[in-house]
């Protein structure tokens, strides 16, 4: 029997796995923990990510687009519902930040260790820059536009009680009406 590769799946398994021992171990991520997390041998990891920084790179660039992909989703959602409305983009950007995603939780804090490489400072400057442009042109006074933005960035990488996450997000909600 022949078998098929599928080198985009193995990619998203990798990184899955990444994700998974990075959850779990930290910043004392190995390339062995995901090679053996994702079933396959290192040197099939090291055959598509030739690195440890390789792969935390991609991760932290799947992650960035993951948030994007969220935030147009949650977008989406909120023109269906209420129609263009000033405020409905800052709406999708608290609802995509407050967004419960456990695996990305212990993930972010490792992942701003990697801001320095240029792939991930690229992507995340971009990112920055569009989320930018998306707050200033929201209907919203600037000053509000941008604190919403900047108190989900802040707030989703502190280790704050539950309790104060969905005081902060009613309170972002309300800011945005």
């Amino acid at each position: 029997m022949t078998r098929t590769r599928n080198p985009e799946l193995t990619r998203v398994t990798l990184l899955d796995a990444a994700a998974t021992v990075l959850k779990d171990l930290g910043a004392g991520l190995s390339l062995d923990a995901v090679a053996k997390e994702a079933g396959v041998s290192k040197g099939g990891l090291l055959h598509h990510f030739p690195s440890r920084e390789a792969l935390l790179n991609a991760l932290a660039l799947r992650l960035l687009e993951q948030f994007r992909a969220r935030v147009a989703a949650a977008l989406e959602a909120e023109l269906t519902a209420h129609g263009p409305q000033p405020g409905a983009w800052a709406r999708a950007y608290i609802a995509a930040s407050f967004d419960p995603r456990a695996e990305e939780e212990a993930i972010y804090a490792v992942m701003q260790t990697l801001a320095v490489q240029a792939d991930v400072l690229a992507a995340w400057q971009a990112t920055e820059t569009e989320l930018m442009a998306a707050a200033e042109t929201d209907g919203l006074p600037l000053g509000r536009a941008h604190a919403i933005r900047l108190a989900c960035d802040g707030l989703c990488l502190s280790h704050a009680p539950a309790a104060y996450f969905d005081a902060v997000r009613e309170e972002l909600i309300r800011w945005t009406r």
